[in-house]
């Protein structure tokens, strides 16, 4: 339970702190954070929390800002590096910064658990 706990917690003050801070601040010192007070049980569960973590918050604030607009930037985008839809642009720039995230989340594990 405290791994789905702790993925919306992070999801949560991800979307918040996104909309107080800059994009490039916010991720990676919170999934660290709580990788850290966390504790989880093996490095892999700590990778995919913060990969979900990153990734489901960029995707949500992704689609919040693109029906805002009528999707209209994230169209010439998606033209512009040639996609048939602005949504396979959204995956891939989510998977990317969750891969971040991930890498993040696991660096905390290894520095709580260092043995």
């Amino acid at each position: 339970m405290k791994y789905f706990g702790s993925i919306i917690i992070g999801f949560s003050l991800c979307m918040v702190g996104q909309t107080i801070l800059p994009w490039w601040w916010i991720f990676a010192p919170l999934t660290f954070l709580i990788s850290f007070i966390v504790n989880y049980h093996s490095a892999w569960r700590a990778f995919f929390a913060g990969v979900l973590i990153v990734f489901i918050t960029w995707m949500v604030a992704y689609l919040i800002k693109d029906f805002a607009n009528d999707s209209i930037m994230s169209g010439k985008m998606a033209r512009l590096f040639n996609f048939k839809n602005s949504y396979a642009l959204f995956f891939i720039v989510a998977a990317a910064m969750g891969i971040i995230g991930g890498l993040t989340s696991t660096a905390a594990y290894f520095t709580r658990n260092n043995k």
